[in-house]
């Protein structure tokens, strides 16, 4: 399947849309259905937290078929939902306390990578690694890296600086490049 065909990429006809906006479960489930696994993996990737992803799923649906009357082009409703999606969870994480981190002179450094997602491809457990990230600093990472969102859309997403978010994405990389390096030795 191509990229345009598969994940929020998949076409919905303005027919299903309208049935499952009136409640038509049948409908429902056939969008839950297409949507279902993009809309699980962005969350995963943001979350890093599969029960939380799977509970965040199933609000995104929810709040999804609740607003469904908003798509006026069913060629958009992919990225409606996926802005949906994104913004569940940047709203679950700003639900929650700060982590109390003490700042490591180190997180200051500029990463030397010059291909931050080289590194990470380099890694064998991936999931070790995301953990060493707060949730502000896992979100950065994975809407730039997993989802392709510019540091200004993140900004606009998360209503901070964009200057914020390309900081945030630094410490993030670099507290990456600092826990690799401390397994590598």
């Amino acid at each position: 399947m191509s990229k345009e065909t598969s994940g929020f990429g998949q076409p919905t006809d303005a027919a299903t849309i309208r049935a499952a906006s009136r409640g038509n479960q049948r409908a429902q489930h056939t969008i839950f259905e297409r949507y279902k696994n993009a809309v699980l993996r962005t969350l995963i990737g943001m979350c890093h937290d599969r029960e939380l992803a799977r509970d965040l799923a199933q609000e995104v649906f929810i709040q999804a078929f609740r607003k469904l009357h908003q798509v006026n082009q069913p060629q958009a409703f992919g990225a409606w939902l996926k802005r949906l999606t994104v913004r569940a969870a940047l709203s679950y994480f700003r639900s929650q306390p700060p982590p109390h981190e003490p700042l490591d002179e180190a997180l200051h450094a500029q990463p030397a990578w010059t291909q931050p997602i080289d590194q990470l491809l380099q890694v064998r457990d991936i999931a070790t690694l995301i953990n060493q990230l707060t949730a502000p600093e896992r979100y950065s990472v994975w809407l730039y890296l997993g989802e392709g969102y510019s540091h200004e859309e993140i900004a606009t997403l998360t209503g901070e600086a964009a200057a914020t978010v390309r900081k945030r994405y630094q410490r993030a990389l670099a507290k990456l490049q600092a826990y690799v390096s401390q397994k590598e030795s």
